[in-house]
């Protein structure tokens, strides 16, 4: 039986505010805004959130990352392209095993996963591509003179949507107890990741880790 997703919700609530004793105000500060970040779901190319929690046996990973991380773009698929790079991408990521690759000890098995999107709903790609008629010439006036964090900015205020990627796996683990590392590939499966926000909570033990491509291990 797999965790109630409310469950892994509330148990991942608490790591938000954790802050170690050792750490210093300019740290405190840092992890302050990086739980801000998470708990609000800010969308930032180049990051991702990973949510771990696991209760018994049972292990529960949640993936949120901006759709450009994964495939590119994050417009409604309108090319052969587009459509082959999603489906590409999608099964890529159905493939926990290969993604998320726990200590062999624990001897921990995907046993389920399942990938949502706005970009993977018809109707949310009709009415994306509505706000993106209405915002184009606003968008293209402005994309070529002004920076790129205020290119983002005109491009929220013309009406098209940020859109995400999410993932949600369902793990069994043999010897829970033994869980003691997490080896994240995400990285070599998708070069538009640059950085992962982790929050894990294993059973009394709760903790963060900040992934990059140089150290995607993170140690329990």
């Amino acid at each position: 039986m797999s965790l109630d997703k409310t469950l892994l919700t509330a148990a991942l609530a608490a790591p938000l505010m954790l802050v170690s004793p050792w750490t210093t105000a300019g740290d405190e500060h840092h992890h302050d805004h990086d739980a801000e970040h998470r708990q609000h779901g800010a969308h930032v190319h180049g990051i991702a959130a990973l949510n771990l929690a696991l209760e018994g046996d049972e292990l529960e990973l949640e993936l949120d990352s901006p759709a450009a991380n994964i495939v590119g773009f994050e417009h409604a698929p309108s090319s052969a392209d587009d459509h082959a790079a999603l489906d590409t991408a999608v099964a890529t990521l159905r493939d926990g095993d290969r993604l998320f690759r726990f200590n062999d000890e624990a001897g921990c098995r995907m046993e389920s996963a399942e990938v949502s999107s706005e970009l993977l709903d018809d109707d949310h790609e009709d009415h994306d591509d509505h706000q993106k008629h209405a915002g184009h010439e606003a968008h293209e006036a402005h994309s070529d003179a002004e920076p790129e964090g205020h290119q983002d900015e005109e491009h929220a205020h013309a009406g098209e949507a940020h859109s995400d990627i999410e993932a949600a796996y369902h793990f069994e683990c043999e010897a829970p107890d033994k869980l003691t590392q997490l080896t994240v590939e995400l990285f070599e499966a998708f070069s538009g990741m640059e950085k992962i926000e982790v929050q894990y909570v294993i059973e009394s033990k709760q903790g963060a880790a900040e992934l990059t491509a140089k150290d995607h291990v993170v140690k329990f």
